[in-house]
């Protein structure tokens, strides 16, 4: 009984932290989606910041500015060191935008990032009281 309610409490803190996260202009980092059309694959987000991600695959909310967003691309396909794997990104997040990021293939072993851009609709039509 008294581990259920000490997990209870625990997952009320987490969700009351991660709401704060969302009380003011955030962005988001996901991995992209895998597209046959653009050869791109989905990679995985790895740190943001140098800090270790809770879910490779999206982040949760991040202030704007200036962040450095590390990237991870391996197949079992292809061998490459953990240098031609891991990618880090110099990005400039804009307030209520969402940046997918895929890794496209170049040449047999190396690949480049690709990122896309795109407004984060509840955010701007919270935040942008113009």
């Amino acid at each position: 009984m008294i581990r259920q309610l000490a997990a209870t409490c625990a997952a009320l803190a987490s969700a009351g932290a991660l709401a704060g996260l969302y009380d003011k202009p955030y962005a988001l980092v996901e991995a992209g989606d895998r597209s046959p059309t653009r050869e791109e694959f989905r990679p995985a987000i790895t740190r943001i910041d140098g800090e270790s991600t809770r879910n490779p695959r999206k982040s949760d909310p991040i202030a704007p500015g200036k962040h450095r967003i590390t990237v991870r691309f391996e197949t079992a396909r292809v061998v490459q060191s953990p240098e031609e794997a891991t990618r880090e990104l110099d990005m400039d997040l804009e307030p209520c935008t969402r940046y997918r990021i895929a890794a496209r293939r170049v040449g047999s072993v190396n690949w480049e990032p690709k990122i896309y851009s795109e407004k984060i609709a509840e955010c701007t039509l919270k935040f942008d009281k113009k």
